[in-house]
Order: structure tokens, then sequence, then C-alpha cells
């Protein structure tokens, strides 16, 4: 029954002094917040109810590893999570065993991306757990802040979102980039389809 046992998210949000501005994070017409061009909006996370848009992190799929920092054993592995949210002939997800670390590729962000969602599952040790950091850059500050620990069984689940409040820092615009590292012996945590919630402007 503790294999099973549900995702849980621990969060521990923190509002950072934070990091670089983006030249895609420009102004848009009909809005005086910036906004971040070229973003496609999907809702993968329906079958749970929830109805939120979501920006796929760059490579955020974990098809390709392009742009991720992969220490410590990190590694893409055969094994998608089961409903294939991001597209159906998907057939990897990213793993994590102890003493590794894995850094996304930057997103441009603003106050309208406040949370982040993905799938994982840990077949290690349920005292293994998983500490996701976000890394933001804005107006030339680099800020590294945890914004969740969390605690998974041996079933793919998706997390509950994980609202980072660095977001709070970045009025002109910004990057963000998260990092996800087990803490404690006999992980084997595994993540998969990586999204921030845009709360898309009408």
């Amino acid at each position: 029954m503790a294999r099973k046992l549900r995702i849980w998210v621990g969060v521990c949000a923190l509002a950072g002094l934070l990091a670089t501005s983006v030249a895609s994070a420009a102004p848009s017409s009909d809005s005086l917040l910036p906004s971040c061009s070229g973003q496609s909006y999907v809702k993968p996370f329906i079958p749970w109810l929830d109805l939120a848009n979501y920006v796929l992190m760059p490579s955020g799929a974990l098809e390709s590893s392009s742009g991720w920092t992969l220490s410590g054993g990190a590694t893409l592995v055969s094994g998608n999570e089961p409903w294939h949210v991001h597209g159906g002939a998907d057939s990897r997800s990213l793993y994590l065993p102890s003493g590794s670390s894995a850094t996304s590729p930057s997103l441009c962000m603003t106050l309208l991306h406040p949370d982040l969602r993905f799938f994982a599952v840990n077949k290690g040790s349920l005292t293994a757990t998983l500490k996701v950091e976000a890394i933001t850059q804005v107006l030339g500050v680099r800020t590294t802040t945890p914004i969740g620990l969390l605690v998974a069984g041996g079933t793919w689940l998706p997390t509950l979102p994980l609202p980072f409040l660095t977001n709070l820092a970045a009025p002109t615009g910004g990057t963000i980039a998260f990092r996800f590292t087990p803490v404690g012996a006999w992980s084997g945590w595994r993540i998969d389809d990586v999204y921030v919630d845009p709360l898309k402007q009408s």
C-alpha cells in the first residue's frame, strides 16, 4: 500500500530577489504586463481536473536531454509516464539516482508564470525525496530558490502544482529554470513532461 502512496508536495515557496531581463519578454499590445512570445498553450492535466493552460519547458517532454545539465548519473531511460500527455509516441523519462542532479533549460518568465507541474515516480526507497529549486535570472541577478520537496510511491502520478513566488520579482520579465535533486539513499526517482502554468492572457 505504501508503494501506491499518492504524490504529495511539501512546498517551501519563498519570494526571492531575482535575475536577467529577456528580450523575448516584451510588452504585449493588449496588456501593460510583459509577455513571452512563442509559447504554446496546452491543457495536459485535464484528467486530474486541472483546466489551467500550461507551457512545456524546453525539452520538457524528456525525449531528448538537449539543453539539460545532467550530473551524477542522471540520464534518460526507456519508459514514459503512462498517459503520454505530450505525445503518444513518447517513450522516455529522466532517471535521477541518489547523488545525481538535473537542471532544465531556461524559459521566459513573467508575473503570469506562477507554478510548475510534472509527472513523477519513485521506484526506490520511500525515504528518498526530490528537492525542486527554481533558478531565476531577473535584472542581471541569478537566484536559486527551493520551491518543493516531493515524496512519491512506485506509481506514476502528476505532482500537485508547485508555486514559485519568484515570479513576483520579475515585473519586467526574466528567465526561469528548474533543478531536480534526489535527497537520501536508494533513490529511484524518474520525472517526465515538465510544464509551467503561464496564466494565459485573454
